[in-house]
């Protein structure tokens, strides 16, 4: 295995410092499997056989994140690494976390806490792996396996579950028959889990490879079901009669590397090729059917943040605003009352969640709309009640009323008569219109 980029020669700097100073040191885990597979890795992670306090005094600028875990993060060439002590761990009494961690001296005791064999090797500076569990091999066979009794491994931490899934969807990996196995032998533990947890690999899903074999295998396994907030049932239900036209893809114990077409079957061809997971988690808010209310729920119950459930939620909405059946005219009008109540970003968001002509057709798009609405955004004469040439102070003077909610509904009417081309946006022409109509009223 070979080191190229800055943050490789950071990381190989720390490694040998720890050398140097007599401790064993090991690059570890994802970002050894990633480097295998070719694929550029977000962190490197070391582990060493140098205790926390040996760590700390070598890199006396050393955060020490997880003292009690044995980890210490070290600053290097403005990169950061997680140094943690060889280790061994006891008793999970919570399904989660372990009671008591027990540092040792043998990279490969470390190695064997790990929950699969592509996670479980490690590379030293001069490129040598350690594999103990054949990891090299399970990648190149393209199969993903439970480091020793996958029902202990899941026993451990249930969270590991719903890893499985990911990786397996992400590296395109089948999954084996004893790990699988411990998969369904394990899974009521996953109300142990907290939901910020599996909320973060949901979404680590849907920003990765194939999100729809992924959820795809969450439903064969019947995982949703079985979260602490269980996801609503509708949803997955309708989820479920697509994924039913696709065994393949929802069969763990195969793997699924057709490429995603319009005439693939299944969740695949309803996820955007853009990696952006709001946009995709969009796509299956849709394709399940889902109602704005119930999408919103289930961002909540996943912990998402609120800014990123309004995105979310402003896609589903633009798109359920609009006609089902395609008519120039009627879209037109339907697009820019859209745009008025999601606004400009939603616009954008709705026409790059439909960019791929697959998705187009999955959801029954057509080609000639995703063309034209980029123009008829740009050819708004105003988006926002603020882009009106009339103030509501000056709308309450002219009627002669005291302010109140009434000013909003009535700036709303104008907005939209502006936007539809109904009405020039000049604060004469808007001040009449409005009167006109307050007189006929």
């Amino acid at each position: 295995m070979s080191y190229e980029g800055p943050q490789w020669e950071a990381g190989l700097e720390v490694l040998q410092a720890l050398s140097r100073s007599g401790s064993e040191a090991y690059f570890v885990g994802g970002c050894v499997r990633d480097a295998l597979l070719g694929i550029e890795a977000s962190d490197i992670d070391i582990a060493t056989s140098a205790d926390p306090g040996e760590v700390l005094r070598l890199f006396p600028d050393a955060l020490p994140t997880g003292l009690k875990h044995g980890t210490v993060t070290v600053r290097r060439s403005g990169f950061f690494f997680e140094v943690t002590t060889f280790r061994q761990e006891a008793g999970y009494s919570d399904g989660r976390r372990p009671d008591d961690v027990i540092f040792v001296r043998d990279v490969r005791e470390d190695l064997a806490r790990r929950d699969f064999t592509i996670n479980a090797m490690a590379a030293g500076s001069d490129g040598a792996i350690v594999d103990p569990f054949g990891g090299m091999a399970d990648l190149r066979a393209r199969i993903m396996r439970a480091v020793g009794e996958p029902a202990q491994r899941f026993g451990e931490d249930a969270l590991r579950i719903v890893r499985c899934v990911r990786f397996a969807a992400r590296y395109g990996l089948t999954v084996d028959e004893r790990t699988w196995a411990g998969v369904l032998a394990c899974r009521d533990k996953l109300p142990l889990v907290a939901m910020e947890r599996i909320g973060a690999e949901l979404d680590k899903m849907m920003a990765g490879g194939d999100p729809g074999r992924a959820f795809a295998l969450l439903l064969a396994a019947s995982l949703p079901e079985r979260f602490k907030r269980p996801l609503p049932a509708a949803w997955l239900a309708r989820l479920r009669e697509i994924v039913g036209n696709d065994r393949e893809c929802a069969e763990p114990t195969r793997a699924d590397t057709r490429a995603a077409s319009a005439e693939r079957p299944g969740l695949a061809r309803y996820m955007p090729s853009s990696a952006d997971a709001d946009l995709r988690w969009a796509a299956l808010f849709l394709a399940g059917e889902a109602s704005p209310e119930a999408a919103e729920d289930t961002m909540k119950r996943l912990h998402f943040a609120g800014k990123r459930i309004r995105r979310i939620i402003d896609i589903v909405r633009l798109h359920l605003s609009l006609p089902a059946r395609f008519d120039p005219a009627n879209w037109h009008r339907s697009w820019a009352i859209g745009v008025l109540d999601r606004g400009t970003e939603a616009a954008v968001d709705w026409h790059a969640l439909f960019e791929a002509e697959r998705v187009r057709a999955a959801f029954g798009v057509p080609g000639e709309l995703h063309s034209a609405v980029p123009l008829w955004t740009a050819a708004l004469p105003a988006v926002r009640v603020a882009d009106l040439a009339l103030r509501g102070d000056e709308l309450a003077a002219a009627a002669g009323r005291a302010p109140g909610p009434w000013i909003a509904v009535a700036l709303r009417e104008l907005l939209e008569q502006v936007a539809l081309g109904e009405l020039n946006n000049d604060a004469d022409a808007l001040r009449t219109a409005f009167l006109n109509k307050h007189r006929e009223g």
